[in-house]
């Protein structure tokens, strides 16, 4: 079914046809144009005027801001050298101009003019002469300890203005600046940023970057890089480990080197061995060491040979180099001199303590014990050992009475004092003349806090004395028990060690027993 036409409407839409019939209209490219330093550029104008242009009645008109770049008004005419208007792009609409090698003078805002008599268009667009930079790092190689220099080029920017900053961990440890641009024979900019730094190997773990900002770029660019840190290995021939069959292990340590690739070998006159090497250690500071190691199974046979350790690393020219002559050892009559000097001393040390035990004389600390858990009788022990007489003897007494708490002679039980105590005292012998003397004090624990002392007498003078401090519990059991089987541990040789056992004592606190 054809589509119906209201004839009001029909005859609106003639009358505009033939009102645009011969209208102007002119169109350029979308802005900002964007073109590099030295390059041909055509920048595009299109018109229509709605039918064949007319040649004669045709004014096209290109200018840079306020200044007249290239028209055609009949004839043709430029002031920018080498721009061009194509006769028969006019004729079909295409006032495009041609810049060749377009350099920083020809950007800024240029205007397409159309004037097709009685018509008269314009558009606007904007040329930009630029070209984004290009970036490098180099002298990334570094050695430990020296002074060094990282370079970060920049190159192929226009405009001629750059911005550099160098970051470590992404904290910035150089810049911001503007180094100096250089104009290449290509209209180009360059330029270069350094970082200056003593680099040490912890330094090799670090991320860098150089970061460089243009009016090009919309985001900054960032070149990450990482500093080859070199550190020269040390090289230290070993003492040779020899074992009881005889087999000797040379051994050569290798240490504070970077990075971690390392060769090690073992020579043998010069030619290569089959070695053992350990893996690489990471030392404190970012270093590495190994050890590196040639079992010599039959060492007589390599008697006067030359072995050299051999390494081989990034940060060395040429290989380290370390030789050694192995000579069967022997011992000479200063060895075995030697040997009897060490013997001989060995030999006064060992009869200087054996003196000195005999002689000596020691007092043990007093301690003290309860044998039962309902008992209130405190049992106190005291000890002297040493190269003891037959008068040496071990002397209780109490501060509070002021005086001596039975004689102690050795081997006797003591009669019980009016404050209700006992003492027992006997004597073992230990050997190498030496004796342990033993007294126990046997007391009713007082109501309040007591002191007691036990004094070591030499013949008849005082030479040691220990005292101890015990605390208040009411009085609920008689001693004869406890002395009774003091007594029978006496009778059976048991030490203070053996009574300890049966009845623990701890230093200075009460111990059930």
């Amino acid at each position: 079914m054809p589509l119906a036409v209201a004839p009001g409407l029909l005859l609106l839409l003639l009358l505009l046809a033939n009102g645009t019939r011969g209208a102007l209209v002119v169109s350029v490219a979308t802005s900002p144009v964007r073109a590099q330093p030295g390059s041909d550029l055509l920048l595009g104008c299109h018109f229509s005027v709605g039918g064949d242009v007319d040649m004669e009645a045709l004014v096209v008109q290109w200018k840079l801001g306020g200044r007249l770049v290239a028209e055609f008004d009949a004839v043709q005419s430029y002031s920018r050298a080498g721009a061009s208007l194509s006769l028969e792009g006019l004729r079909v609409g295409n006032a495009s101009l041609l810049l060749p090698r377009v350099g920083g003078s020809d950007a800024g805002l240029y205007t397409c003019s159309i004037i097709h008599s009685p018509s008269r268009e314009s558009r606007q667009v904007e040329l930009r002469v630029e070209a984004p930079p290009r970036v490098s790092v180099s002298g990334t190689a570094v050695r430990a300890g020296e002074h060094s220099t990282v370079t970060c080029s920049v190159n192929g920017f226009y405009p001629e203005s750059v911005n550099v900053t160098w970051l470590r961990d992404k904290q910035v440890v150089g810049g911001p600046e503007t180094p100096l641009a250089q104009l290449g024979p290509d209209g180009l900019y360059s330029a270069t940023s350094t970082l200056q730094l003593v680099p040490s190997i912890s330094h090799a773990d670090a991320n860098y970057s150089c970061r460089v900002q243009h009016i090009t770029l919309g985001t900054p660019i960032q070149e990450p890089f990482w500093l080859s840190v070199l550190s020269q290995p040390r090289l230290t021939l070993l003492q040779p480990l020899v074992t009881l069959e005889g087999q000797v292990t040379l051994q050569c340590l290798v240490s504070g080197y970077h990075p971690p690739e390392i060769t090690v070998q073992w020579l043998r006159d010069g030619d290569p061995l089959v070695t053992m090497e350990s893996s690489p250690m990471k030392q404190t500071d970012g270093s590495f060491a190994l050890c590196s190691s040639y079992i010599l199974n039959h060492p007589e046979s390599n008697a006067q040979a030359n072995f050299a350790c051999r390494v081989q690393h990034p940060a060395l020219s040429t290989p380290l180099e370390s030789t050694a002559t192995w000579t069967v050892p022997t011992c000479t009559k200063m060895c075995l001199g030697v040997i009897g000097l060490i013997l001989l001393v060995l030999l006064v040390l060992l009869a200087t303590w054996i003196v000195y035990q005999c002689c000596n004389i020691s007092m043990s600390q007093i301690h003290v014990g309860e044998c039962f858990p309902e008992s209130s009788v405190t049992v106190l022990l005291c000890e002297a050992e040493g190269r003891l007489r037959d008068t040496d003897s071990l002397t209780w007494r109490s501060p509070r009475l002021g005086k001596e708490l039975g004689s102690g002679q050795p081997g006797e039980l003591s009669t019980l004092m009016p404050e209700q105590h006992r003492v027992v005292t006997w004597r073992h012998r230990l050997g190498l003349g030496r004796q342990r003397l033993t007294s126990v004090l046997t007391v009713q624990t007082p109501r309040d806090e007591e002191s007691f002392s036990c004094t070591f007498r030499l013949g008849a003078r005082d030479m040691q004395q220990t005292q101890i401090t015990i605390p208040g519990v009411a009085a609920a059991l008689t001693a004869a028990g406890i002395l009774a089987r003091l007594y029978t541990s006496h009778l059976r040789g048991q030490t203070s060690e053996n009574f300890s056992k049966d009845c623990p004592l701890l230093d200075g606190d009460m111990a059930i027993f």
